[in-house]
């Protein structure tokens, strides 16, 4: 299996403020929905939603339902389900956290969206106080966090963040009806002599309103010390549900063949045809039309890797998508000292300038039969020889030969 990109575009830029993590996916009814973030690199960046109806070449119709997708989920009846990335711990109910939700339906213009409070139970979640996140959170949040208190004079040491962290999620199956439910999310566990966290599998019976914790997919160990966050979860072609996390190096997958509630022990995603490793941030799994799985990942650079078997056993092909940038910069008469510097070359832990790079956060989708589309952002970006620098969201197509 083969993948050949075609050089990348700029669909989204500005002069003046900023563009992070390209998050998007595929509608019920074929609309590709993009979720950008535009403040600062920093917790409490909130985001918009844009639509594209000819498979990215434009996109129109700016909304936000909620502050901050991470995740949403697209029901075969054609509703949209979207919830926030940060819940609240309810004072009245510590065990439960509330996240700002909405139920609509993008294949309809001007219909009504329906915002709701997500609860989500999860005794096992430890609290945070808002005043140790990053960041300063805008008028967006604050609603939720004086409603559940019942009052409007609170500081940062008296309002906790609690709850999963959703990154990835998908339908139970024909037996659910469409109602149940599961994601993968991740916190830290309430009991703090543990260090790091523990990635969950989330349970929802009723299209997403309420979620209870119900089962552990990756925890910290021996061999996972700082434990695992940021998940993607598909269901293979034989059945299996099949789990990708990051940690602090490896990317590191699972798998569950009894419905999720049991998974195999975390092991490194490993390349069968080069000593490529893949690591670090954001794994974005997908399963293509004939079972075969596409995955991308970044931090430092941005990557593609492809599955033909469909098991997840059998990663190859690997595509370097930050070398193809540079490329594509070099091409277009870019000087080498205003094309992307911040990140690859250096170790992200001692360094990692996303303002002149990219938060190699990449976002998937399958495009036609034989072809990919994936995304990115870009920071302090040139892209042409005497162009402006930019801050927007790259797309390069990627043509599949099996």
């Amino acid at each position: 299996m083969k993948a050949t990109p075609a050089r990348p575009t700029t669909i989204d830029s500005v002069l003046y403020g900023e563009r992070w993590f390209p998050f998007f996916f595929r509608h019920t009814d074929g609309t590709l929905l993009l979720y950008i973030e535009y403040g600062h690199d920093a917790h409490w960046s909130p985001c918009f939603r844009l639509e594209s109806r000819d498979e990215g070449r434009t996109w129109t119709n700016p909304c936000d339902n909620i502050p901050r997708t991470a995740w949403c989920h697209s029901f075969a009846d054609g509703r949209l389900f979207e919830i926030d990335t940060y819940g609240v711990q309810d004072p009245r109910q510590p065990h439960d956290a509330c996240f700002y939700g909405a139920w609509s339906d993008p294949s309809k213009p001007g219909s009504p969206v329906e915002k709701e409070l997500v609860r989500v139970h999860c005794p096992s979640a430890r609290p945070l106080p808002l005043n140790s996140l990053r960041g300063y959170p805008p008028h967006h949040w604050w609603d939720l966090w004086n409603g559940l208190h019942g009052t409007e004079n609170l500081n940062g040491s008296e309002i906790f963040i609690k709850g999963p962290i959703f990154t990835s999620g998908l339908d139970a199956g024909a037996a659910s009806d469409g109602k149940r439910l599961l994601a993968v999310g991740y916190y830290p566990h309430i009991d703090a002599s543990i260090r790091g966290d523990w990635v969950w599998l989330f349970e929802s019976l009723d299209r997403g309103q309420t979620w209870r914790e119900f089962s552990v997919v990756a925890r910290p160990s021996a061999e996972l010390p700082a434990g695992a966050n940021e998940t993607t979860i598909v269901r293979l072609r034989d059945g299996r549900l099949y789990a990708v996390a990051r940690t602090h190096r490896p990317l590191v997958h699972m798998w569950s063949s009894d419905e999720g509630r049991t998974w195999t022990t975390p092991t490194p995603v490993k390349m069968v045809d080069s000593d490529v490793k893949p690591e670090r941030v954001w794994p974005v799994c997908k399963v293509l039309h004939d079972g075969a799985l596409a995955m991308t990942y970044g931090r430092p650079g941005k990557h593609l890797i492809l599955d033909p078997t469909g098991t997840g056993t059998q990663w190859q092909s690997h595509l370097d998508l930050h070398a193809w940038e540079l490329d594509t910069q070099a091409h277009l008469g870019v000087p080498p000292e205003q094309r992307l510097r911040g990140i690859v070359g250096h170790d992200p832990d001692v360094y990692c300038n996303r303002y002149t790079d990219s938060g190699d956060y990449l976002g998937l989708v399958e495009s036609g039969p034989d072809g990919l589309i994936v995304m990115y952002d870009v920071h302090h970006y040139v892209e042409r020889l005497g162009a402006k620098p930019v801050q927007g969201i790259r797309l390069v197509r990627v043509k599949l030969e099996r």
